[in-house]
């Protein structure tokens, strides 16, 4: 499955990084798995959401 980081889903949503980390903490869209590195991992679902 491809995975996308935060920068670009939110630049594919128009939206800025902060943005998403605030929808993610309201539960406005679940929380990612997360990498090895920790880095947020969202699938392509997120972007259409």
């Amino acid at each position: 499955m491809t995975t996308l980081t935060i920068g670009k889903v939110a630049k594919a949503a128009g939206l800025g990084v902060e943005t998403m980390r605030f929808y993610e903490r309201q539960g406005l869209i679940a929380e990612p798995a997360r990498s090895d590195s920790g880095y947020r991992q969202y699938g392509p679902e997120t972007i259409r959401r």
